[in-house]
């Protein structure tokens, strides 16, 4: 399947571009060197965080090309193709690069009106947060590589016909490959969403959204097929449990009682407000994993923001804050069989211990290519190693999660601007770190903490651990030569750390016919 799904993307790409070829006038391009490099056997934090996945961890001493086209035809008034191919020569060691050479983004796009279809890997984000300042969305941060997908959307918003343009909407559905190194391999990514903006023309608009995502599918030597038939792909879509499941397969148990596979969703607010001098926007991410995490006012977790852009001074141009708090989860307990509160469980009426971005079948989580495609705040047990030597869990043979780290709470701050012809970004962010429930408990089904409060735990008591990122641009020749240097510092009570970024890239346009 994996195999035919490839070869079905690169005939497209290239009957796309030889298709194209005959159409277009010219060839947009990028071709850039990029190197990081660090005092420890490990990047900082921001040298890796939100770049779309083209550094890892480990890459200290890494040198990178690149080299991306993109070109388009617009066909007539409501027709338009686009095709992007962007590939990276890497001297990078990461466990899953098997090739020093990849693709990191090679799509087809066909756009009618409002809709597009796109097909193949194209680098994005999901949420209303600050994208470029941002400490990276709850949903799609552009932590790591994108995944290849089929995807029909409404990329922009688009006014609702009969609203006279005060009421717009905005959304995608896509299926997605995950690929074989995960635990379940060959699972299946869905992936869904749906905004609403109202306000048109008005100084204040209000939007809200849904995105909903699904790891689904696939199979393991333990576990065996998971459930992948059409009927169950309905049911996941809607979020019902699953049909046609082997009950003596104790692992499939979830399946039916919950949910088929591992659901991710985000419920997303922005507020919008155009001032002379500034724009404005409020925004507010409530992460849900289960029914609990539904309850909006019973829900203490969210990634809480607000940014301003400037547009009469280019020497502070945006500046966005953050407050993310995750130590919620719906309750450190969970409730008896009936629903009701448990003292044996240590449960609440709304408890779950919801375990964000963790699932008991997908182990792996919501990762792709060892990096979390959610917010990197959170720690993958590979990043928790690399800060702690050894580190394991209290109980590593039954919860073996990767991710170690998800209750986090994090004040951040970005700010960007040009001086001199200079832009630069500033980033810090302030964190302190929880990390599970299940492992402060002792385990999944252990409640250490509440009786052995002293029972060792890397993360008790909490540590602190920032972040800061001081990233440059210059353009040495002309606009089309961009010149970047960052220096980035990790210091905390996990990590000291000093890395530096950087690279050099050209870009321009390709004329066919003159």
């Amino acid at each position: 399947m994996l195999r035919i799904k490839k070869l079905y993307l690169s005939f497209l790409l290239l009957f796309s571009v030889n298709t194209l070829y005959a159409q277009i006038d010219s060839i947009d391009y990028k071709v850039g060197l990029l190197s990081a490099f660090s005092g420890k056997d490990y990047v900082p934090h921001y040298i890796t965080a939100n770049r779309f996945g083209i550094l890892q961890d480990t890459d200290t001493k890494t040198g990178l090309l690149r080299a991306a086209v993109i070109t388009g035809y617009k066909a007539s008034e409501y027709w338009r193709f686009d095709v992007g191919i962007d590939v990276i020569a890497t001297t990078s060691s990461a466990a899953y690069q098997k090739s020093p050479v990849f693709l990191q983004q090679g799509y087809v796009k066909v756009k009618f009106k409002a809709v597009e279809l796109v097909a193949g890997r194209i680098e994005r984000t999901a949420g209303t947060h600050a994208q470029d300042l941002s400490s990276g969305s709850l949903a799609i941060s552009g932590n790591a590589r994108p995944l290849p997908q089929v995807s029909i959307s409404i990329p922009e918003y688009t006014p609702i016909p009969l609203t006279h343009g005060y009421a717009e909407v905005k959304g995608n559905f896509a299926h997605g490959w995950f690929g074989e190194d995960r635990n379940v391999k060959n699972a299946y990514l869905h992936d869904k969403s749906l905004y609403l903006r109202f306000g048109g023309k008005l100084p204040v608009n209000f939007a809200a959204g849904l995105v909903h995502y699904v790891v689904w599918g696939g199979e393991t030597n333990k576990y065996g097929k998971l459930p992948q038939d059409f009927k169950n792909y309905l049911n996941l879509v809607v979020g019902k449990n699953a049909e046609n499941v082997d009950l003596n397969n104790p692992n499939l148990v979830g399946e039916v009682a919950n949910a088929v596979g591992n659901h991710i969703g985000v419920i997303d607010f922005a507020l919008y407000t155009k001032l002379k001098d500034f724009d404005i926007k409020v925004y507010h991410q409530t992460p849900v994993e289960d029914g609990t995490g539904r309850d909006l006012f019973r829900n203490k977790d969210r990634l809480l923001g607000i940014s301003f852009e400037n547009k009469k001074s280019s020497l502070i141009k945006s500046i966005a804050y953050e407050y993310l708090y995750t130590l919620y989860q719906s309750g450190p307990g969970r409730t008896g069989d009936g629903g009701e509160p448990s003292n044996e469980l240590y449960g609440y009426r709304y408890g779950g211990r919801d375990n964000y971005y963790n699932n008991y079948l997908y182990k792996t989580g919501w990762v792709y290519q060892d990096r979390i495609i959610g917010t990197p705040l959170f720690f993958t047990k590979a990043r928790m190693q690399l800060y702690v030597p050894g580190f394991k869990e209290t109980d590593p043979d039954n919860f073996n999660f990767n991710i170690v780290n998800n209750r986090v709470v994090a004040h951040h701050i970005g700010i960007e601007g040009t001086v001199k012809n200079i832009d630069y970004k500033l980033m810090s962010t302030f964190t302190k770190n929880y990390g599970t429930y299940a492992g402060i408990n002792g385990g999944i089904n252990y409640w250490g903490s509440i009786e052995n409060p002293d029972a060792p735990y890397a993360f008790r008591p909490p540590k602190k651990q920032n972040y800061f990122l001081l990233e440059l641009e210059s353009h040495p020749f002309s606009n089309t030569w961009t010149l970047t240097t960052a220096i980035a510092w990790d210091a905390g009570e996990l990590s000291n750390n000093f890395g530096v970024l950087a690279g050099i890239r050209k870009n321009g346009i390709i004329n066919i016919r003159k």
